[in-house]
């Protein structure tokens, strides 16, 4: 399914890994710790090593955090739309068909139907049962 917030999120996902990997390659180039607390100098082998394994997580965190994206973009169903609806018996009309409101709808989203009966119908179909007190 290709929504726009789909891609929304998922463009939001790679630009704050981006961000993080510049920010970490940004530290490592920088020796951050010795400018900030004094410490000694890192060796330049030391930060590139550092670097190499920094990456490598955020990587393996991002193609995990994708597949889980893409399993549960797999699950979301977003109706969305006009649905072309019959004003008398409220089936509707899906690829020249017509097809009842419940069945559509537990066919293309994960709702599901439990029927029940309003007030107003409980007076009308079944006066006996239901009078105003």
């Amino acid at each position: 399914m290709k929504t726009k917030p789909m891609h929304s999120i998922f463009k939001w996902q790679v630009g704050i890994l981006l961000v993080f990997m510049a920010l970490t390659f940004a530290n490592e180039v920088i020796d951050l710790p010795h400018f900030v607390f004094g410490d000694q100098v890192t060796s330049w082998s030391q930060r590139s090593g550092e670097i190499f394994i920094e990456i490598t997580v955020f990587v393996a965190v991002f193609v995990l955090e994708l597949c889980l994206f893409r399993r549960l973009l797999g699950r979301i169903k977003i109706l969305e739309g006009f649905l072309p609806i019959c004003a008398s018996c409220k089936k509707i009309r899906h690829q020249d068909h017509w097809e009842q409101i419940e069945s559509y709808i537990t066919k293309n989203s994960l709702a599901c139907f439990s029927h029940s009966l309003c007030p107003d119908c409980q007076k009308k179909l079944y006066p006996e049962l239901f009078q105003d007190p």
